[in-house]
């Protein structure tokens, strides 16, 4: 996964870099190699950092922001947002094909 990452009024450090690019390892295997995740940061007051996640992959987009004191925590807490979306979706799109195949099935009988 390609990484953008912005920061406004707040520098993006090295370390802040590769801790998302650690932690977003965990997406890999929702979204393929080419799939772009935007993540911008900003500070917009003392003591508050806002944290926002976008990843666009073929018809979703997934989205998560939050408002935390720690970065690195704002950072752990969006990817988990981001992996129960992707879940819920793979569970809905099972379920979709579940259902048509029980609807196929029951209509040859």
């Amino acid at each position: 996964m390609k990484l953008d990452l912005t920061g406004l009024r707040i520098e993006v450090t090295d370390a802040i870099k590769e801790f998302v690019d650690k932690k977003i390892q965990k997406l890999n295997k929702f979204f393929d190699d080419d799939t772009l995740c935007h993540v911008t940061f900003s500070s917009p007051a003392k003591g508050k950092q806002h944290v926002d996640m976008r990843i666009e992959y073929k018809s979703h987009t997934y989205i998560a922001e939050d408002d935390v004191e720690d970065l690195y925590y704002g950072i752990e807490s969006l990817i988990s947002k981001i992996e129960r979306q992707c879940r819920k979706i793979k569970d809905e799109n099972i379920g979709k094909k579940r259902n048509e195949t029980i609807e196929i099935n029951t209509e040859e009988v």
